[in-house]
């Protein structure tokens, strides 16, 4: 960590302002004190990872951060690895079940570093003109009037440079480490970075073939599926999992080979996947929080298109138990789920509309609903089911 100082940490910025403070919290990720190790990584992701945002600090964190995940004498080098894949992605939700589209992002980085201002409100206008409804017309409305050319170049080349930073650093020697903890948050980063697959793609194997705790193996598994293979690569180790003796590992195959193959994936696997599409609770698993029928729906919705019926109906029992905090998401994979199954709309929108007076105070559901242009007033939404 010497070299923390040699970085002009003074001249880089996060979220509230100059990164003076950012060297003294890397640094207490390896204190003795757990106290102090919570308080900083708790500050790291309010700084240089600032609800999802990057700065230009960030990419200069990663190689530091990296170096103490990968020390053996590092306490809790796990959320570390966490970390490091939130720096990378910002959240994981937009780059499941596909995997990160890193062509189409540096293509789209590209295209905002080269446009002028000028194009750039023009860019912006024409989003807000084809915008499907009058709600979202509202809000790119909104985001065009606030938008700061130079600020959102900025911020646009800090996420890049922090991925770019996360691959150039990644930890692979890790996914053999005696710590299982360990290995499986490898294995959920290593997942992240299809241009490393010519690396990362037969460690990840590897650790399938050899691992004997179920964790890191189920982890390892979905992680191959998001990775740029050719046609059946990795699947001889995967379709192993589905006889294994432990249920997760069991799950996590099915979802890997459907994430790979779709409709072309072994009928078990695709019956697992329409199995935890209503199962319940979490588990250890590091995708998705580790609720699989999140995952399942979103697996199934990209790769299991003609089980659209099965995909809402479980989404509609889960956003009925679901607690205020988790409807919201459950509500957005419903409306996708629906938007090309008129049949099934109405049965989605009522089950939004019979949501708790918790559930409609989210901002998020408003917005969700907003976007697939439906009403975002609960007396509305009823309305709007009684007239139609």
């Amino acid at each position: 960590m010497d070299d923390l100082d040699r970085v002009s940490w003074a001249k880089l910025k996060h979220a509230y302002g100059r990164a003076t403070d950012v060297p003294g919290q890397i640094r207490a990720l390896a204190s003795a004190d757990e106290g102090e190790r919570q308080k900083a990584l708790s500050a790291l992701y309010g700084n240089i990872f600032h609800q999802g945002t990057r700065f230009s600090a960030t990419p200069h964190a990663v190689p530091f951060l990296a170096r103490l995940a990968a020390d053996p004498a590092t306490p809790d080098r796990e959320p570390i690895l966490v970390l490091l894949a939130s720096l990378a992605l910002g959240y994981e939700e937009g780059h499941l079940p596909e995997g990160v589209g890193i062509a189409r992002w540096r293509e789209e980085s590209a295209a905002v570093q080269s446009r002028s201002k000028e194009e750039a409100d023009a860019h912006l206008q024409q989003w807000v003109d084809e915008a499907p409804n009058e709600a979202v017309r509202r809000d790119r409305a909104y985001a065009r009037r606030t938008y700061d050319h130079k600020l959102e170049r900025s911020l646009d080349a800090a996420m890049l440079a922090s991925y770019d930073a996360v691959r150039q650093n990644l930890p692979i020697s890790l996914l053999t480490d005696p710590d299982p903890h360990v290995r499986t948050c490898a294995a959920y980063l290593a997942g992240w970075f299809p241009e490393e697959a010519g690396t990362t793609g037969p460690a990840l194997v590897g650790l399938v073939e050899a691992d004997a705790d179920p964790v890191p193996v189920a982890t390892a598994m979905f992680a191959l599926s998001l990775l740029p293979w050719p046609a059946g690569a990795p699947a001889g180790a995967i379709e192993r999992g589905l006889g294994h003796a432990d249920g997760l590992v069991r799950d996590a195959a099915a979802l890997a080979l459907v994430n790979l193959h779709g409709e072309d994936a072994p009928r078990p696997a695709r019956d697992g996947v329409l199995r935890l599409l209503t199962a319940t609770g979490t588990t250890s698993f590091p995708y998705a929080e580790g609720d699989l029928a999140t995952l399942a729906a979103r697996v199934a919705k990209r790769r299991l298109p003609g089980e659209a019926p099965a995909r809402a109906e479980a989404l509609i029992a889960r956003l009925a138990a679901a607690e205020p905090r988790d409807a919201f998401p459950i509500a957005g994979d419903l409306l996708e789920t629906v938007e090309d199954a008129p049949e099934l709309r109405r049965a989605a929108l009522t089950a939004i509309a019979d949501l708790g007076d918790d559930a409609w105070s989210w901002i998020n559901l408003k917005e969700i609903l907003r976007a697939h242009g439906v009403p975002d007033d609960r007396d509305a939404l009823r309305e709007h089911l009684r007239d139609h």
